[in-house]
């Protein structure tokens, strides 16, 4: 293992709250050989300043600078360009790693060749014993992560927690970079919030198995909206995205039958919570977000099938297979009273 070097990618966009916690963490990780692409994505706070303190400190950390806000995919994409690792580790600037943790994390990829990439189990930074993400089930209609063990009190679960199949967040997330590079790395036009599961359903596509290391612990934080306006975050963004996305994974990663089959449940799901947001919240934000991303994917829908047909074309796994493994069985009801109906959103 000592040989394998591991580049870890962090996008920044006024971080400056977080970073100096997250550089520290890394800098000890018991796992020496690796190096560290800082991708600040045009931030303007303090960012920089703390950023070049540790570039002073150690040579592995180098740092890339976009000039107009590009959005977490696009920065990822840009670091993993010049990465020099056989493994690359995308970590979110708001986490706190555990000292093993990248040991842990990169273990599954050099043990078996059918794993093409693992994702730490991720804690609340604020409420540590809570488990904040063990990855999870992609909700078949929508393409949505319906995560595992979500608040529930780590020491009650430790002994339930194994390797397993998952869908993977990018908070702490390792990849063969071979894999990466099959896939086409990040969509850039999903950008943010639900790119990572777009990402995670091309990996089983392609047929590479996720894993969840449940030894790699890292700690991040929690931000409601309203602790993301500094970085441009809103409810209407937010709903926005998620729908966006929706649309386009599905148009891009389904096999035909499964495409027309879902698309429309997607639609409908989408404007429902428009409705059910105005209803119960008082608030436009959910169904102009939506509305906002039909016509968004109206406008690039030639991009999002030339898409679709690469990721086709790369196809090992049928939609079945991926479904058995990593998809949720029941109906979207079951899924919104255990998962969505008293949720927040956070990011």
């Amino acid at each position: 293992m000592k040989n394998r070097l591991v580049s870890i990618i962090i996008p920044n966009f006024n971080g400056e709250k977080y970073l100096s916690t997250c550089l520290s963490s890394v800098s000890k990780s018991s796992y020496r050989n690796f190096e560290v692409i800082l991708v600040d994505d045009g931030s303007t706070d303090k960012s920089l300043k703390i950023i070049h303190k540790f570039l002073k400190k150690d040579k592995r950390f180098k740092l890339l600078k976009n000039e107009k806000n590009l959005g977490a995919a696009a920065s990822r994409n840009k670091a993993v360009k010049v990465a020099k690792g056989e493994i690359l580790v995308f970590l979110d600037n708001d986490t706190e790693v555990d000292k093993a943790w990248l040991k842990e994390l990169v273990n599954p990829l050099l043990k078996d060749k059918k794993n093409g990439a693992a994702q730490s189990l991720i804690l609340d930074f604020e409420r540590r014993s809570l488990i904040q993400m063990a990855g999870g089930l992609l909700m078949p209609q929508t393409g949505w992560l319906l995560p595992f063990y979500q608040w529930e009190k780590y020491p009650k679960v430790k002994n339930k927690l194994k390797e397993r199949e998952i869908v993977a967040i990018s908070a702490s997330l390792a990849v063969k970079k071979d894999v990466f590079e099959k896939i086409g790395g990040f969509d850039e036009k999903e950008a943010v919030y639900t790119e990572d599961l777009d990402f995670s359903w091309r990996v089983w596509v392609v047929g590479y198995r996720i894993v969840l290391s449940p030894k790699s612990i890292v700690y991040h934080f929690t931000k409601p909206v309203e602790k993301r306006a500094h970085m441009g975050g809103t409810y209407e963004k937010i709903y926005f995205h998620l729908a966006k996305n929706s649309f386009r994974s599905i148009i891009k990663n389904y096999e035909l039958k499964n495409l027309v089959k879902y698309l429309p449940m997607s639609l409908l799901i989408n404007l429902g919570r428009g409705f059910l947001v105005l209803l119960k919240r008082k608030s436009l934000s959910a169904l102009r977000g939506s509305i906002r991303a039909i016509l968004w994917n109206t406008e690039f829908l030639k991009d999002t099938f030339r898409e679709r047909v690469e990721t086709q074309k790369k196809r090992v796994f049928s939609d079945a297979e991926i479904m058995r493994r990593c998809f949720f069985q029941k109906s979207p009801i079951e899924a919104y009273n255990k998962h969505f109906k008293s949720t927040r959103l956070i990011a």
